[in-house]
């Protein structure tokens, strides 16, 4: 599980940078892609942001580019210790991650962060990675409030296993071919 994190974080943070990229070459102007009428509902419109989240903490690059590291660490650090890593916060936890490693590259390199996407009826505009980060939250936060507890119970590593579960063929009575047998499915009466 933790090469599926590690994947799905660099891909994340990958696609936020080719987005970014083409929005950089590509868009100069508002471009709306969809319209109800006289309103846009999802357009294009290419800014640099110097601060955080909705442009708040403008001009403080260094100091969210080390909160961010801090941040990321952490959450590194957390996955990592969890026990019962599993395919889904393996991928929700990548996405955080590849999406704050993408606005961080941007901040580290560029000492901004290209946002080019807008959504009716929010006002502020954001990026790829700010969708990951946002998304692999908010399926991080239910996964934590309805599933993670029950996922505990089926999957505990500290739970006894009975013997019988792990006896090597035929040490459970009855000869290796008979266990076999009951392997396959194969045991009926002829």
């Amino acid at each position: 599980m933790i090469i599926l994190f590690w994947v799905c974080a660099v891909v994340c943070a990958v696609l936020d940078r080719i987005t970014k990229v083409i929005a950089e070459a590509n868009i100069t102007d508002t471009v709306p892609v969809i319209r109800i009428g006289d309103r846009d509902i999802f357009w294009f419109s290419l800014i640099h942001n110097t601060g955080a989240a909705f442009s708040s903490f403008s001009g403080q690059t260094a100091a969210l580019s080390v909160f961010t590291v801090v941040l990321l660490t952490a959450i590194v650090i957390y996955y990592h210790k969890q026990k019962d890593k599993n395919m889904f916060t393996s991928i929700v936890f990548g996405m955080i991650v590849g999406g704050g490693l993408g606005n961080l590259f941007d901040r580290v390199v560029y000492g901004k962060v290209t946002d080019f996407l807008n959504l009716f009826p929010f006002t502020f505009i954001f990026n790829v990675a700010d969708i990951f980060v946002v998304i692999g939250a908010i399926l991080l936060i239910i996964y934590m409030l309805f599933f993670e507890e029950r996922h505990k119970q089926e999957y505990d590593p500290e739970k006894e296993i009975p013997e019988e579960l792990y006896a090597p063929p035929g040490m459970m009575g009855g000869s290796a071919e008979d266990s076999m047998t009951a392997i396959r499915g194969d045991d009926h009466d002829e």
